[in-house]
């Protein structure tokens, strides 16, 4: 086998893993890992407080399984023998955006919001490290993004003039 064809194989078997721990993922949210609403919680109140306390609880998950998504999809890509740079460029974007979304949502909106639905008092901001440096890297892989498709640009460019 071909070390193409070798890369291939890889990616299709790792999308099938992706795939697999995305479905995963998705039912753990879609049960309310954080607690099923209609069942006695820690959380004063009653389902009307613990049903939007879940909910706000799950929007960085949503961030989280996008990125996900959209590696299986470029894996997808580089499997069937689509343009390297073209898939990557792509990847590189929506998984930055899904990983920077879901870490802002967790640093500040399930922090405040929960507290404001729970009406309780207490910080403003919880500094979560591992949810900070998602954030930072989810910025860092839109970055590099933009810096993969310029050389992309500049390159067809390249070889135009050639």
């Amino acid at each position: 086998m071909s070390t193409p064809d070798r890369f291939r194989q890889q990616c299709r078997l790792l999308r099938i893993a992706t795939l697999v721990v995305f479905c995963g993922l998705f039912l753990l949210l879609a049960l309310g890992a954080g607690g099923l609403p209609w069942f006695p919680s820690r959380a004063d109140g009653g389902f009307g407080v613990r049903l939007p306390l879940m909910l706000v609880r799950l929007l960085p998950g949503v961030g989280y399984l996008w990125a996900l998504w959209a590696v299986q999809r470029a894996l997808g890509e580089l499997a069937a023998g689509r343009l390297f740079q073209a898939a990557l460029v792509r990847a590189l974007r929506q998984v930055g955006i899904g990983v920077l979304a879901g870490a802002l949502l967790s640093v500040f909106a399930v922090t405040n919001l929960s507290r404001w639905i729970l009406g309780g008092h207490g910080s403003v901001l919880y500094f979560d490290l591992s949810g900070i440096v998602l954030g930072v890297v989810g910025a860092a892989l839109v970055l590099l993004a933009r810096v993969v498709d310029s050389a992309r640009a500049l390159q067809a460019e390249l070889d135009e003039i050639v």
